[in-house]
């Protein structure tokens, strides 16, 4: 992820931060921005992985609100970013929910950490 483009997505967010007037708004902008600050140091480009039930559903979800990466994807949209996603197909909710958290632990493995937009 090009390191300017995180500056100014970081940059948007702040700029919302300091116009809002809703103390929710801020509160939720702010805590994405440290979602964001994580991209600085993170040398790999995986900034998220989940599962989902509906792989539409879940891009919707991630065009408003409704999912935690929202503000933080919005913001690095608005930088310029290109974001790609991929996803696999499984079987069932359970294997989805193992193979969620199986990708999680390798990266925790690599990296010392979950990635950037991910919380646990």
């Amino acid at each position: 992820m090009d390191k300017l483009n995180i500056d100014r997505a970081i940059g948007f967010l702040n700029n919302l931060c300091n116009e809002a007037w809703w103390r929710e708004i801020k509160n939720f902008a702010s805590s994405r921005i440290k979602r964001l600050e994580r991209l600085r140091s993170s040398k790999c480009p995986v900034l998220y992985i989940g599962s989902t039930r509906n792989v539409r559903n879940r891009c919707r979800d991630l065009a408003g609100k409704r999912h935690t990466v929202f503000l933080a994807l919005l913001a690095l949209l608005v930088a310029g970013a290109e974001i790609d996603y991929g996803y696999k197909i499984v079987t069932s909710e359970r294997e989805a929910s193992d193979l969620e958290q199986e990708l999680k632990e390798k990266y925790r493995r690599l990296h010392s950490t979950y990635p950037p937009l991910v919380e646990k």
